[in-house]
């Protein structure tokens, strides 16, 4: 729904807070009145623009959130959880109750009845407004490099590619497992020299939780691909050792053709498996392609320009969040393209691949 049709639908006393606060001197008794100035003025690019200068972080955390979600409605529970997780730290009192009042009151969600409930919505034209207005806002604080680097990677398709050299060198070795079902160092190495991207086992010294079933005994590629094979109940873990079942025998077979179709699977899985950790993933890798699409950006540059977009998860800071957690795995995924300006200085581009699944998603919503 968009911005005209949600404002006939919109409660009444809302159209008269907004006018209000807006300073619009129209009729605060006609209806009619209340939606074409507000919509003329919530419309607005200057208006916008001042808007966004008056945000703090938690306002565009949570608007974030919003702006690439596929729902059109919500209770006021679910905004209320989402507005909660966009604090850093543990809020006090009712911060996240004033901070869904203070969205409402500035006109980016509208409360409607409906016969049994209130729920509230974001207008389509609003959610695409404030997606260009944040992506620009990134853009413009991130370094960008107007030339082709002479190096770079793509890695579109190479991981599904993947999935199936861990099925086949489970079909093919024998794999015994510690007794936390865990495979050995020895073994590890060995699959991973079958990989295309070689990764150095866990050394121990490091915290890891919060990513995954595995994410504590394997390396961040490894594990995803080891817990997207368990997850599909295509690896069975047994006291005798790693084994396949009667659809991983299968899958160890698949044709290249299905290859897109696993790429988009595992994507999926990521966004399931650090949703815990990082709440607002679903809009965050949508975000992150659309900043990067026009051209290479400086991977400091965008790192810290990207920062405050993400909260800390335990001992991961928000640097490590947007560096290993969302920039790496999406070149993993092949939704990036990593490459290299000098020897210290990567850069990041969208692959078509990764346009493409931008576009399908949309287009779904």
């Amino acid at each position: 729904m968009n911005l005209a049709d949600t404002l006939v639908y919109a409660d009444i006393r809302q159209l008269r807070q907004l006018a209000t606060s807006c300073g619009l001197t129209c009729n605060l008794h006609s209806k009619h009145d209340l939606i074409q100035n507000l919509h003329n003025r919530l419309t607005s690019l200057p208006f916008c623009r001042e808007m966004q200068e008056k945000l703090t972080w938690e306002e565009k955390r949570f608007l974030l959130s919003l702006i690439f979600e596929a729902r059109k409605e919500y209770s006021r529970e679910a905004l209320l959880s989402r507005a909660r997780k966009s604090f850093k730290e543990d809020i006090q009192h009712d911060e996240h109750e004033r901070l869904v009042e203070r969205v409402l009151k500035c006109g980016w969600l509208f409360r409607m009845q409906k016969p049994h409930s209130t729920v509230y919505a974001i207008p389509s034209d609003l959610q695409r407004r404030w997606r260009d207005i944040f992506v620009k806002e990134v853009r413009d604080a991130a370094y960008g490099n107007y030339t082709k680097p002479d190096v770079y990677r793509d890695d579109t398709y190479v991981m599904a590619h993947d999935v199936q050299q861990l099925l086949r060198f489970v079909q093919t070795n024998r794999v015994p497992l510690s007794k936390e079902g865990v495979m050995y160092r020895r073994q590890q190495q060995k699959l991973m020299d079958l990989m295309a991207v070689r990764e150095n086992p866990v050394d121990g010294k490091e915290w890891r939780f919060g990513y995954g079933r595995r994410f504590r005994n394997y390396p961040d590629r490894l594990a995803l691909l080891y817990d997207y094979t368990y997850h599909q109940q295509w690896l069975r873990e047994r006291a005798e050792g790693l084994t396949l079942t009667e659809e991983g025998m299968r899958q160890a077979l698949a044709q290249e053709w299905e290859k897109e179709e696993r790429a988009n699977s595992l994507v999926t899985f990521w966004l399931l498996s650090y949703k815990k950790a990082i709440p607002a993933i679903e809009s965050l890798w949508m975000f992150i392609v659309s900043i990067c699409e026009p051209e290479w950006l400086d991977e400091e540059s965008l790192v810290h320009a990207l920062q405050n977009w993400v909260c800390p998860f335990y001992y991961d800071t928000e640097e490590e969040v947007v560096r290993r957690r969302l920039l790496s795995m999406m070149v993993y995924l092949g939704i990036l393209s990593r490459g290299m300006v000098t020897a210290d200085s990567p850069v990041y581009l969208v692959t078509n691949w990764g346009k493409s699944l931008l576009n399908r998603t949309q287009h779904c919503k």
